[in-house]
């Protein structure tokens, strides 16, 4: 009886399309199925190629110009999953009449309890690339949505901060950098605040500072998904522990959202000496 309901039920949020376009992942969806085409933002990633296998999204469609909300929706916080070349939904979902406008966020929250201030947290450890992908939040919209038989494409941007910690031996070091060397950014946030409507993320103002492990990219650079924010007093930013060493230095620096900021910390046989550059370069993520 309850799957008879469910096919009764899809049958009714059908929408009276068809054509005969095949979708780029092989097939075509001509009963008012809604296929999507989830874009990675560019080649920054732990895998630096794109989504990855077991990779879950949350999709959200109303209509056109209609507030999106916890529940009431065309479709609520629907799971999509990537198989390595596609993506399916948890359940099958379908367009109604009219147009839609379509909002999507990685990673995949199961529970959401705020639209305008939904909560996520930046992972501690970030050595991993399992703590380095799921904290890095992307956020995609598309406005004005016609039921179609071809997949919506869906491009997602970065909308927290990256930080590039790049390592340089000054004039008293020997040796090679060692490959055990753990790098952490201090004094963050690592709680923000997202409005899942527009992707607009900033911290959490009644949450504490922590710290992030970053991950290691190469011998000499480190990367760490950050909050947006704007840390104006000094105080411990970058730690490098090296050959039993700890460089500890200070900084400050405003973190935006969707950028990526390089800080090169310039190592000494003398840690007094070591030399932290924060003004480096800004780059759009």
């Amino acid at each position: 009886m309850k799957k008879i309901g469910l096919l009764a039920v899809a049958v009714l949020m059908m929408a009276a399309c068809s054509n005969d376009e095949t979708s780029e992942q092989g097939y075509k969806a001509d009963n008012g199925e809604m296929l999507f085409q989830f874009v990675y933002p560019g080649v920054t990633r732990a895998t630096d190629t794109n989504f990855e296998n077991t990779d879950k999204i949350g999709v959200y469609v109303t209509a056109k110009d209609e507030p999106l909300q916890i529940g009431g929706n065309e479709v609520n916080n629907e799971l999509f999953t990537y198989n390595g070349s596609s993506w399916t939904s948890s359940r099958k979902v379908y367009w109604n009449t009219g147009s839609h406008d379509v909002y999507a966020y990685y990673p995949y929250s199961k529970t959401v309890n705020d639209i305008s201030d939904y909560a996520f947290q930046v992972q501690a450890d970030q050595s991993t690339a399992a703590g380095y992908t799921a904290s890095d939040f992307l956020w995609a919209g598309k406005k004005g949505v016609a039921a179609s038989a071809s997949p919506v494409t869906m491009t997602f941007a970065h909308k927290l901060s990256n930080v590039v910690v790049k390592l340089e031996k000054g004039e008293n070091y020997t040796g090679d950098i060692p490959a055990s060397t753990e790098v952490y950014v201090h004094s963050t946030v690592t709680k923000a605040v997202i409005d899942l409507s527009t992707g607009d993320a900033a911290k959490d103002n009644y949450a504490g500072t922590g710290s992030v492990r970053c991950r290691q990219k190469s011998a000499t650079e480190y990367v760490a998904c950050v909050v947006p924010q704007n840390i104006t007093t000094r105080r411990p930013l970058v730690e490098v522990i090296s050959g039993g060493v700890s460089y500890l230095m200070e900084g400050k620096i405003s973190l935006k959202p969707g950028m990526r900021h390089t800080i090169t910390v310039t190592l000494d046989k003398n840690p007094e000496q070591t030399k932290i550059d924060i003004g480096g370069s800004i780059e759009g993520w």
